[in-house]
């Protein structure tokens, strides 16, 4: 039996925003790769955090790792950033601040068609502009481990696609890692080509997990990428009644060797920080922090 417990408030927001279909053993959904999927499969893998596009590009053996797990979604939160960045007489210039998801959306919609890329002269000043969605996720699955799971979308696409971060920050006197990092990156081009990369550096610290990911080149309708993996009690911790979780992303414009990196990085419940000189070629943002209150 779970021995987690969570307040009624928390439930019922996760249970209302929740999609649930009816269980059943026969097929329900067969996805992109020709899985078939049971009702209770289905609705294992929306309790573990993944979403509908995630589950319908996931691959056998993510399938299979996952689709007996029941899961809860305890917590989660969202942030959006939008990045503008202006070229003038070589002198490239980045500016970052959040936004409201509405304030997404629309700007989303206003870079639909016609417009993508930078626009502007080099003498006038180029100009761009980007939009990402950071999101994450505290999973209850048992009394012996929870899942931390961070997802990243961009809203409107990026002009410079080299090797980015995507990691999840944890509090180390509380719990670690227990699992493997699991990690993908899936998009779709403009030609409607569908596409996913898998080979990361993935990255398992004692205060947090993250990987390096390579952004595709290219007109595209979406980028996505996601990142989790399990936390276990640390040895002599008796009952939790609070954790936190940290997505975090850093963009890059500079096409750096990602062993480069590597070793010039770290993830932290604070967000991703990167070694001088490096971080000047990243756009750092602050994590999205998802909270749970209970008892674990």
């Amino acid at each position: 039996m779970k021995k987690y417990l969570y307040s009624f408030v928390i439930a019922t927001l996760i249970l209302m925003s929740t999609t649930v279909v009816k269980a059943s053993n026969e097929v329900y959904y067969t996805n992109k790769n020709n899985i078939d999927m049971t009702e209770t499969e289905y609705n294992n893998l929306l309790g573990l955090g993944f979403t509908e596009r995630q589950i319908d590009r996931m691959d056998e053996n993510e399938f299979l790792a996952n689709k007996n797990i029941e899961g809860t979604v305890l917590s989660e939160a969202a942030k959006y950033y939008k990045t503008t960045t202006v070229i003038r007489n070589g002198i490239k210039i980045d500016t970052v601040k959040e936004v409201t998801k509405e304030e997404a959306l629309d700007e989303k919609q206003s870079h639909n068609n016609p417009v993508r890329g930078p626009v502007g002269s080099y003498y006038d000043g180029i100009s761009a502009t980007s939009i990402i969605e950071i999101r994450s996720k505290i999973i209850g699955v048992s009394n012996t481990y929870m899942r931390y799971k961070v997802d990243s979308e961009w809203l409107v696409m990026p002009y410079y696609r080299y090797y980015d971060i995507i990691g999840v920050g944890l509090e180390p006197l509380k719990v670690e890692i227990g699992s493997t990092i699991v990690f993908k990156e899936n998009w779709l081009t403009d030609d409607d080509e569908l596409g996913f990369d898998m080979t990361g550096y993935p990255k398992s610290e004692s205060t947090g997990g993250s990987t390096q990911i390579q952004l595709p080149s290219g007109g595209m309708e979406y980028i996505d990428a996601y990142l989790y993996y399990n936390v276990k009690k640390k040895a002599n911790v008796g009952t939790i009644t609070e954790l936190t979780a940290c997505g975090d992303y850093a963009h890059s414009s500079y096409n750096y060797d990602p062993n480069t990196i590597y070793d010039h990085y770290n993830m932290y419940i604070t967000g991703i920080d990167i070694d001088y000189p490096y971080d000047i070629y990243y756009d750092e943002i602050s994590p999205a922090c998802a909270s749970f209150i209970g008892t674990w």
